[in-house]
């Protein structure tokens, strides 16, 4: 028995040193003068303070520091007490101030907790760290939720980073440093590793320490860039609007001076708009081509316009000049290839017609009449100006060979082709017709097939080439100001002509992945 009390009274004694060698005198004093700033900086924010709050003593790490609290704290927490940014199921709607007194008040629990590992001589209870795990998760826990609920309260015109006169950024950056800390405590008492608990802790009182310093610092509130001057805003846009009529009255100007050159190339011009408008009449398209011009000018310079750049401006209405140009052509060429499907369809019923009326006793000639009678357009109205052309005096291949130009489809200039060979040489041309329309079933199967087979490539390409100007428009409707200051420096500008010409090469390469030879 007496041996039993001496092995236990020698094991108290080794447990001893070891709760009071956790911490050093130094970290000590770290802990509890943080302490006594988080109660203070949680009194700081309430609406009534006690006077001894307005000028406060501090003993830290036996230097005493006399805190007086900072004039805008007493102009801003009454406001931040009125204004609700939180509600709460159980607690009901929470001041700005409730929100930043919740982790300052568990900070300071948190600190207090930690006093307790300290030997009996530095205020503490001797308590070993791992006899604390659940208070310790608990703590956590609470401090993590309070922060959760500090990002996300907010109002219609400022969150919680706004709050404490532009201070609130700052002090949640240290909150979630500490909550690091926390969890550095728990993983050293789970490894009952002393050191690094004392370490942890100290760093958290640090921290803690840093954000009650962060209320006497001299800390300007956000300004907006937007609360610059309504005057000087107008003035700079009037500016911008200033230098994009006088660059439109040098070029102006310009083409006056060159008056003969400026002549000849509106000659040239009004000779494309002719050779256009006669393309799109053989099409039997009724449009004026001087709008497919004029409107792609007008929308990229729009665009330019609104961009206030003057870079952006001169690059836009030159591209808006290129694609305006180029417009007729692309619709000519578009409206072209979708009349001669269009026809391809019509075609097989056309050339079952043909062979019925050349069985019937009737000559080539009358077939096509039939058809122009019986088919609907736009075949109908083919083969009926071929009849037109033939009456007024035209060869009836001369016809033909001009109905060949004017569509695309190529088993339409197959069939021609062989009526033109059956007039010159002979021939049965019922047969033929019906070989024609074998293949023109034969090749829709297969046509079918290769957009199946292709259809990915195709979509591939698409989205390679719409994509990036898509997400280029999303980042202009979200950062206008920035992307327009981007792209109108040089570099901005030979980033948009590098990456446009590598987006086109993409197209074309993806494009070709889906072309089958034969």
């Amino acid at each position: 028995m007496k041996k039993l009390l001496i092995c236990l009274l020698l094991a108290v004694c080794a447990s001893a040193p070891l709760s009071a060698g956790v911490f050093t005198q130094a970290e000590m004093d770290e802990v509890s003068c943080a302490a006594v700033k988080m109660q203070l900086f949680y009194y700081y924010l309430q609406p009534v303070k006690d006077a001894s709050v307005l000028k406060h003593t501090v003993d830290c790490r036996g230097v005493k520091a006399t805190f007086n609290m900072p004039q805008w704290i007493g102009e801003a927490v009454p406001e931040m007490a009125a204004r609700k940014v939180w509600r709460d199921p159980e607690e009901g709607e929470l001041s700005e101030a409730a929100i930043w007194q919740t982790p300052v008040s568990i900070l300071y629990e948190y600190l207090e907790l930690t006093r307790k590992t300290f030997p009996p001589e530095a205020g503490g209870a001797s308590i070993q760290p791992g006899l604390l795990v659940k208070e310790y998760a608990d703590t956590r826990i609470r401090f993590q939720m309070s922060l959760d609920r500090l990002y996300r309260a907010r109002t219609s015109k400022m969150t919680m980073g706004d709050s404490l006169n532009g201070r609130g950024r700052t002090i949640m950056a240290s909150f979630n440093l500490i909550l690091k800390e926390m969890e550095s405590v728990a993983d050293a008492i789970s490894s009952t590793d002393s050191r690094a608990y004392a370490e942890a802790v100290t760093s958290s009182a640090m921290l803690s320490q840093d954000t009650f310093r962060s209320l006497f610092n001299a800390h300007a509130r956000y300004e907006s860039p937007k609360n610059e001057s309504q005057a000087a805003i107008t003035f700079s846009a009037a500016l911008a609007v200033l230098g994009m009529v006088l660059i439109f009255l040098a070029v102006r100007l310009f083409f006056l001076m060159n008056d003969s050159k400026t002549n000849a190339m509106m000659g040239d011009y009004a000779k494309k708009v002719e050779v256009w408008s006669e393309a799109f009449s053989r099409q039997f398209i009724a449009i004026n081509v001087k709008y497919l011009v004029i409107v792609p000018v007008a929308v990229f310079a729009l665009i330019g316009l609104v961009t206030m750049n003057i870079y952006a401006f001169l690059f836009l209405s030159l591209l808006g000049v290129a694609v305006g140009l180029r417009t007729p052509n692309f619709v000519l060429e578009y409206m072209k290839q979708r009349r001669g499907k269009k026809v391809d369809t019509q075609l097989m019923d056309g050339l079952i017609l043909l062979s019925n009326c050349l069985r019937s006793g009737l000559d080539v000639v009358q077939g096509f009449e039939m058809v122009s009678k019986d088919l609907l357009p736009p075949i109908s109205d083919e083969f009926s100006l071929v009849i037109k052309n033939y009456q007024l005096g035209m060869t009836f291949e001369k016809a033909l060979g001009v109905m060949e130009e004017r569509v695309a489809s190529k088993m339409l200039a197959y069939m021609i082709r062989a009526i033109v060979l059956q007039r010159q040489m002979g021939g049965n041309l019922t047969k033929v017709f019906e070989r024609i329309v074998i293949d023109i079933r034969e090749e829709s199967k297969l046509e079918e097939k290769t957009k199946a087979m292709t259809a990915q490539q195709k979509i591939q390409s698409i989205v390679v080439g719409i994509m990036p100007w898509i997400m280029l428009g999303v980042m202009f409707m979200f950062q206008p100001d920035t992307m327009i200051k981007f792209y109108g420096t040089p570099i901005g500008f030979g980033v948009f002509i590098f990456c446009a010409i590598w987006i086109a090469i993409g197209m074309k390469v993806v494009a070709s992945l889906g072309k089958i030879r034969v």
